[in-house]
């Protein structure tokens, strides 16, 4: 089992911190292949255009769309990831005909967004199938029996590696602090349904953590209210 580090962030800080985790290993010789995972589609693919942008020489490849391609930068969902180390895949695309698309030691480093939401079972054999170090990064760590983050890291519950959390974000003027206003809330009266929201808001509920993993297809008043 590789070294593991869980970097506990506050929000808004996306755009460039699995960039810039990747470029310093890279240029310290500490990574020569890098896998960057993802819980979601539209996360996946906004990194792989981050890389090619920012880490064009780093060859960045999409394994939603070109599961072949070498390069030394890979991104992909857990399960599409899951699907390329199964060897009891149904088909040759899901588990490269019966053979697995990467060995144990293959990746010499594994960024891990949204960290909270690796730890389901099902997505923890990733972890213990691959030999190398392992990068958590997340804004809402869990402490559950269950589900906790801490422990698929090997930390103590409550101690991060390290944080950058809002306060000291705001203080280094990166975020500005929130404003609240008081508004009325229809979705506190009625609930929500999936198939009302706008396209904006539809992308918003596909990006929610949802803590059986299932993304519903409406929510009642009750539930809203808790």
């Amino acid at each position: 089992m590789g070294m593991r580090m869980s970097w506990v962030r506050s929000y808004g800080l996306y755009a460039n911190r699995h960039k810039i985790v990747t470029d310093v290993l890279m240029r310290a010789n500490w990574a020569k292949r890098v896998l960057f995972l993802a819980d979601r589609i539209a996360l996946v693919n906004q990194a792989a255009g981050a890389f090619k942008e920012h880490l064009p020489d780093a060859a960045p490849v999409n394994l939603l769309t070109d599961r072949d391609t070498d390069g030394r930068v890979f991104v992909s969902t857990y399960g599409t990831m899951m699907g390329l180390i199964d060897q009891g895949g149904s088909t040759a695309d899901d588990a490269g005909g019966g053979l697995r698309r990467f060995g144990p030691g293959y990746f010499d480093l594994i960024i891990v967004d949204e960290a909270h939401r690796s730890v389901y079972q099902k997505y923890g054999e990733i972890f213990s199938y691959f030999d190398s170090l392992l990068v958590g990064l997340t804004a809402t760590p869990k402490d559950e029996i269950d589900h906790n983050t801490y422990s698929l890291f090997n930390l103590e519950d409550g101690v991060p590696t390290d944080s950058y959390e809002l306060g000291q974000a705001i203080a280094d003027k990166y975020l500005v602090p929130p404003v609240a206003r008081p508004i009325a809330l229809g979705f506190m009266n009625r609930g929500i349904r999936y198939a009302d929201l706008s396209a904006d808001e539809r992308d918003q509920w596909d990006m929610l953590d949802w803590d059986d993993g299932l993304v519903p297809d409406a929510i009642d008043a009750a539930a809203v209210n808790k």
